[in-house]
Formats: C-alpha cells, sequence, structure tokens
C-alpha cells in the first residue's frame, strides 16, 4: 500500500484554481492576471501534462517573491508592422505575455493575412499547446515555439549544457469537438517529467537523461543535476538549436550563455523569448472543405489496421483531451510530493487547499 508521502491526492478543479490563484493575488498579481496563470497550469493537469501543471506553480511563486518575475508587467509593442510584431513582456509572468502576444496576433491576421509575433523579456510560460489552441478556435493553424528556461541540453558531441529543451507546438481545427495539438520538447522527455519524478520519489527510464557524469541514470535527482537527452540524437539536437533561435532572434531575447537557471538564480530576470505565428484557414481554403479534409484525415489514422494488443489509435491531442474530460468531472490527481509542498504553501500564505480523497 502507498505510504501517505507518495499516494496520489485527488483535488477538485475549482479548489486547486482558487487556491493558486489566492496565493498569486497575495504575492501582488491581480486577480484577473492570477486566473488567466492558473488556467493555463490546471488545463495542463486537467490534460494530464503534468509536466507544466501545478507543480511548476512553487517556483512561478518564489521567483515573484525573489523579485526575478514582475507580478505587474506593462506589456507593449516595441516594433510591429502590418502583419508582425515584437512584444516586450517587461518580466511578466510568461502565460500574461504568452496570451497578449497570441491575441496580437491572431488579431492581425484577423482579415486574413498570416502572422508572426516575437517576445522577449517573458518567462516560462507553461504548456506551449495553451496558445496554439487559442488560434484553432479561431479557424487558425498556431505555431508556437519558446526557449526553455534552464541549459539541460548540450549540443550534440558536446560535454556542457547550452540549450534547453525548447518546446515546440502546432494546433489545427478539426471537425470534432477538440483540435490536432502537436506539442512537444525536443527532448526525449520534458524535464518537467523529471521534476515530477523526483518530487515523487520515483525512478525514470534510462533513455531520458544523463547524470553530471554524462552516464544514463534512472535517478531522477541525478538526472536533474545532468542533462536531458535529445529525442533522434543529432536530428534532435538540430530540431532543439532551431527552435532556440526563432524564439529569440527576433526579438533580442536570452539565447545559450546568456540563459540563466529559472530554478537556481531566482532573483534574476530570464529575458525568455517566444514566437507565435498563425495561419487563417479561409486565407488558403474553404473553411467547410478544410475541415471535411481534415475530418477524413482523423479517420484513416483512427481506421488504420492495427498492430497486434492495440485497442485504439489516436491523433496528436486526442488522449490530452479525453484527459480532460475525465479529470473535469472526477478531480486532478496530484502525486504526494506535489500535493505536500502545495500544502506546505498554503501554510505559509494562509490560504486553504483542502483534497478531495485519495487516489
Amino acid at each position: 500500500m502507498a505510504s501517505e508521502e507518495t499516494q496520489n491526492v485527488i483535488v477538485a478543479e475549482k479548489a486547486l484554481k482558487s487556491f493558486c490563484v489566492e496565493v498569486l493575488h497575495k504575492v501582488g498579481v491581480p486577480s484577473d492576471e492570477a486566473n488567466l496563470i492558473v488556467d493555463n497550469l490546471i488545463e495542463a493537469d486537467l490534460r494530464g501534462v503534468e509536466s507544466h501543471g501545478v507543480v511548476r506553480f512553487p517556483i512561478y511563486v518564489k521567483r515573484i517573491v525573489d523579485g526575478g518575475s514582475n507580478p505587474r508587467p506593462q506589456i507593449r509593442i516595441v516594433r510591429q508592422t502590418r502583419t508582425t510584431a515584437v512584444v516586450d513582456g517587461d518580466n511578466g509572468m510568461g502565460q500574461l505575455v504568452g496570451v497578449r502576444a497570441m491575441e496580437i496576433a491572431i488579431d492581425k491576421a484577423s482579415e486574413g493575412d498570416c502572422a508572426f509575433v516575437s517576445v522577449r523579456n517573458s518567462n516560462h510560460f507553461g504548456a506551449a499547446a495553451y496558445y496554439a489552441e487559442m488560434a484553432a478556435r479561431r479557424d487558425m493553424i498556431g505555431l508556437v515555439f519558446t526557449i526553455g528556461g534552464i541549459n539541460h541540453m548540450t549540443p550534440w558531441g558536446g560535454a556542457e549544457a547550452t540549450l534547453g529543451n525548447n518546446p515546440f507546438a502546432v494546433a489545427f481545427p478539426t471537425d470534432r469537438d477538440f483540435p490536432i495539438v502537436l506539442d512537444m520538447a525536443c527532448s526525449i522527455a520534458a524535464r518537467g517529467k523529471i521534476i515530477v519524478a523526483a518530487k515523487e520519489g520515483t525512478p525514470i527510464p534510462a533513455d531520458w537523461a544523463s547524470g553530471p557524469d554524462g552516464l544514463p541514470t534512472t535517478d531522477p535527482v541525478e538526472a536533474l543535476k545532468g542533462f536531458v537527452l535529445p529525442v533522434g540524437g543529432p536530428k534532435g539536437y538540430a530540431l532543439t538549436f532551431t527552435v532556440g533561435l526563432l524564439s529569440t532572434m527576433l526579438s533580442g531575447a536570452y539565447f545559450g550563455s546568456e540563459v540563466t537557471h529559472m530554478y537556481d538564480k531566482t532573483e534574476t530576470p530570464q529575458n525568455v523569448g517566444h514566437l507565435f505565428g498563425v495561419l487563417p484557414i479561409a486565407s488558403f481554403e474553404d473553411v467547410d472543405a478544410y475541415r471535411t479534409r481534415i475530418g477524413k484525415a482523423i479517420r484513416d489514422m483512427h481506421e488504420a489496421k492495427k498492430a497486434p494488443g492495440v485497442e485504439r489509435i489516436y491523433v496528436p491531442g486526442e488522449r490530452e483531451h479525453l484527459a480532460l474530460q475525465a479529470r473535469r468531472a472526477a478531480g486532478i490527481p496530484l502525486g504526494g510530493g506535489v500535493f505536500r509542498e502545495l500544502r506546505e504553501m498554503s501554510e505559509h500564505f494562509d490560504v486553504p487547499l483542502v483534497a478531495s480523497g485519495a487516489a
């Protein structure tokens, strides 16, 4: 039987969101902005993407308290054309900056133009899918790129971390009640998954990371001292490098040796960069015709011959959509270590956090 420290705890979505919003409010984030930030985190947990959910909440709060992030940023456009913009996030929470930048891109594309918005002076912005889906809900294909907030990957053949795992996301509108969404880091596993494993005291697969000695490890604590491994070997390194350049070179955000450590230097602004793009469907194809064709593309995947033991084939984003529906009804399972850390914050900030039960 699992111990209390390792047993999963169920927390209702409303209770978890209320707790996080109130804590952010206590450290100086206005209520409306706090709701937006927390919505991003809670949606990640609802979708089963725990690596970008409330496991990140304590470090976000610590960075605000220590002065590394600005709780009341003045986000502004510093350069623009009809179809492009550069946004300065004023060191605000990445979720706030990310939503504003994607809104600008969508607004610029509302009359049929493709649009791209680059960002500087932001912070870690959570799950990239959140922003790509904003565009998909407007009959646009959403593109999102971001630099990692920690250098924890070496260039191929190197022995020094000079890259993050630099996630990106692409979201396609569909004829279903969910978009097709690719959201991936360029490492075999997101570092957030290793953080979750370290908090829960559970081993990780040997191909996720190496320790500080450069050798593969299943110990998540040692992995956090070492390096994540790129997906696809040298191709993954090249992809990581490319996403990093897209995320920074158009805005003046930090890259490579300029990047500081999100967890270790909590008093230091990070100047994180992002790039947001939108492709309006109607500029290329009749929207109804597009929906018919993408519906067939989904059916082609669903109806493909299955390998032995496989009951169902999914398209990207479909599993997360099903998880969201289930967890919205049943509550969000949090690992014992994550819940314990949130309870410590509950006591420190005098904000209640009540579990619904154990899982």
